[in-house]
């Protein structure tokens, strides 16, 4: 559909709107790349499309939760999701050491030690490196592996407050690194591509997202690669860009310097919606912060991290100075004591409930109900993936405490969805198949009495991302609101998400151009 932008385009079929008011309706007409009528007559000159009749066309899916640049990297890197043995994993490194170019590192992502039994990598698994640097970091990148040429670089360095260097019986590190000794040793060694070349990457990832229906997201990001990658690229295509992008900055040192953040002029492509902060690590590196010890690891609770480490008072400024500014403040916060800690951060701090508690992967009972009215910003897919480690992770009696996605529903939460890509799919039907279904990434149930309708789940990847994002120009299919479409081949709620097949994209539409199919 490359018509004149300026004239008016209408769609005719069935159309879920996620419009609380009409969630149907019959025709949707847009002009200048916002919707101006919803179930009215033709405006004169409209360019009229009627969908085929087994088509369903829903508003753009906004994943509410990712990593756009380093998405976009991963999608250069080797591939570990879907190694299942020590033996694939070394004969994988060693393959991609050898087709390296000199001089160049090697970087591989995605493993999970549940993919083969539970036992973790060391450094004697990257030997096929050889002399190569080699990095390796688990799905959730709160954990890496590194082989001798990385641990020879960051060799007597002390380890960082709210991180572990693994070491053996005799002392020596393994090569797994987690928490910050993952970030502040290994991650500013690695080299960084030029800019040209991280821009060329995120407009990949541009289209990646557009396959899947995807029209927004909300990407976690550096100040640096804002500047060096995402203002350049608007600079350069405008309105022609593909994505939209609402940003998170990721710096947090302290005291946080928030003029670039402030100073971004948002545009329909690109804008500054909060900053984020971590209160602790991840279920499978079993880093992530518990009120009681993991019931596979007696003795461990987990790590709070950065400022919930540091101060908690330094965090509950960092909280209310986010507000105050006009701002979201996001933290990420998966065990059910960094839960607590993070809405004890921002209990006074803010009243409008705009911040964000991203993953709230277990939640007692006493914080249920403390969020109501708040965003609880959650990946599905992780639920699917985490429930295989789960089980062994929490013991029993805590397992009613993991991905409450209807108690949370149920207490008044706002549920915003999304996938923290590159650590899971960014594909959102995978994600409303686990919501729905409660099946695990091995086809097994999970908490099935959490699951969610379809419509709940679609609620969650359009208009409750974009209330969760403070983009209230996204979402729904209403006059005043831009027109993002994803169009399906297939009925989403007759739709039988037990089975291996998902709804086929047919067409993703942003600001009213076709962006990845086609519409008529």
């Amino acid at each position: 559909m490359n018509h004149d932008a300026n004239a008016p385009t209408r769609i005719e079929g069935r159309i879920w709107t996620a419009d609380p008011t009409r969630p149907w309706a019959s025709s949707v007409e847009w002009r200048d790349g916002a919707v101006v009528a919803v179930d009215a007559p033709a405006s004169p000159g409209a360019r009229t499309v009627r969908l085929p009749p087994a088509h369903v066309a829903l508003p753009g899916l906004i994943d509410a939760h990712l990593h756009l640049t380093l998405g976009a990297l991963s999608l250069a890197q080797l591939d570990l999701s879907h190694v299942r043995s020590r033996a694939e994993f070394e004969r994988a490194v060693a393959d991609a050491a050898r087709a390296l170019a000199p001089g160049r590192w090697l970087r591989a992502h995605g493993w999970h030690e549940a993919n083969w039994g539970g036992e973790r990598p060391t450094r004697a698994w990257l030997a096929g490196a050889g002399e190569v640097p080699c990095v390796a970091y688990r799905m959730d990148h709160h954990a890496c592996v590194v082989n001798d040429a990385v641990l020879a670089r960051i060799a007597g360095q002390p380890c960082p407050e709210g991180g572990e260097i693994v070491r053996d019986a005799a002392g020596a590190p393994t090569g797994l690194l987690l928490e910050q000794a993952a970030w502040r040793l290994v991650n500013p060694i690695v080299p960084e591509l030029p800019a040209a070349d991280r821009q060329a990457a995120v407009l990949r990832a541009h289209a990646h997202c557009n396959a899947f229906g995807v029209t927004a997201v909300g990407s976690m990001e550096y100040e640096r690669d804002l500047r060096e990658v995402h203002v350049p690229i608007g600079v350069r295509l405008g309105p022609a860009r593909t994505l939209r992008v609402l940003a998170t900055i990721l710096d947090r040192d302290w005291p946080v310097d928030r003029a670039f953040g402030r100073a971004l002029r948002p545009d329909g492509h690109l804008r500054i919606v909060g900053w984020k902060n971590f209160i602790d690590g991840t279920l499978g590196s079993r880093t992530a912060r518990m009120l009681a010890p993991y019931a596979d690891d007696a003795g461990n609770r987990g790590m709070l991290v950065e400022m919930a480490a540091e101060s908690r008072e330094r965090l509950h400024a960092w909280a209310r100075e986010t507000v105050e500014i006009g701002f979201s403040p996001s933290m990420h916060a998966i065990g059910d004591e960094a839960m607590r800690v993070a809405l004890d951060a921002v209990e006074r701090a803010d009243p409008g409930r705009v911040a964000r508690f991203e993953h709230c992967q277990t939640l007692a009972d006493a914080d249920l109900a403390r969020m109501r009215g708040r965003v609880a910003s959650m990946q599905p897919l992780h639920k699917a993936d985490d429930a295989r480690i789960a089980h062994a992770r929490l013991g029993e009696e805590r397992m009613r405490r993991f991905f409450r996605f209807r108690d949370l529903a149920d207490a008044g939460a706002r549920l915003a969805f999304g996938s923290d890509w590159p650590i899971v799919s960014c594909d959102p039907r995978l994600g409303i198949r686990a919501a729905v279904t409660g099946l695990d990434l091995d086809g097994r149930p999970c908490r099935t009495d959490q699951n969610l309708t379809v419509e709940e789940s679609l609620v969650a990847y359009t208009r409750g991302a974009a209330d969760a994002l403070r983009a209230p120009d996204l979402g729904m299919l209403a006059p005043g609101r831009a027109a993002d479409l994803c169009v399906l081949e297939a009925d989403p709620f007759a739709w039988d998400w037990h089975g291996d097949a998902l709804p086929p994209v047919a067409a993703t539409v942003v600001a009213g151009r076709a962006v990845h199919g086609a519409l008529g």
